[in-house]
């Protein structure tokens, strides 16, 4: 037996259709997030070092695409007026790129939940069919005349499992990313806070 992907697909009944959809989002959000962290990827000790050379003069940085570089900027242009007011604008830069690296994660966690349930309900119109039609065959049924139903109503779980494995195992990997990120604003933040208000300044 011969498995070729449109026949199973056109096999697999009217269910495979909103599977295709599911799955079309989700490979065009893992790409674009993939091409959003690759753009906006950074390294801790660069970043600091950057920050600390620029700490007299934070517009020396420009518009840079590191996230770190962006919040330690914030940062440093606010140390003038005083320690409450730099956290509380370097805390709303950090939530704002957290939230910039989240976006689409939601849509792909429940393309991952609810495309195995999509998949289960196809199997189980599957089997209502299949059954229906030993119904109508009565004593003249044929074991193939079962197994073909149920396989083929066993089509949609399969590309269920397809679509969302691929969309939880990137959404994982994603959030991963950020509380990464997190963990390295709250290290970058500690590094700018004892550099601005906690190391004394020499006598002029």
């Amino acid at each position: 037996m011969s498995f070729h992907v449109v026949d199973l697909f056109h096999k697999g009944g009217a269910f495979m259709w909103p599977l295709l959809a599911l799955s079309v989002i989700s490979l065009a959000l893992i790409v674009e997030r993939l091409l959003f962290f690759a753009k906006h990827r950074y390294r801790v000790g660069d970043s600091l070092e950057a920050l600390q050379q620029a700490q007299r003069a934070p517009q020396m940085l420009g518009d840079p695409p590191n996230p770190l570089l962006r919040m330690g900027q914030t940062f440093l242009q606010a140390a003038t007026g005083g320690e409450e007011h730099c956290r509380n604008l370097s805390e709303r830069e950090s939530s704002r790129w957290v939230n910039r690296h989240e976006r689409g994660l939601r849509i792909l966690s429940v393309i991952g939940s609810i495309s195995p349930l999509v998949g289960l309900l196809g199997t189980v119109w599957g089997m209502v069919k299949a059954f229906a039609q030993i119904s109508e065959l009565g004593d003249k049924v044929t074991p193939a005349d079962f197994a073909g139903g149920i396989w083929t109503g066993l089509l949609t779980t399969v590309a269920g499992l397809l679509v969302a494995i691929p969309a939880v195992t990137a959404c994982r990997l994603f959030e991963a990313r950020i509380d990464k990120l997190v963990h390295d604003f709250n290290e970058v933040a500690s590094h700018l806070h004892e550099w601005c208000f906690s190391i004394p300044k020499e006598p002029s």
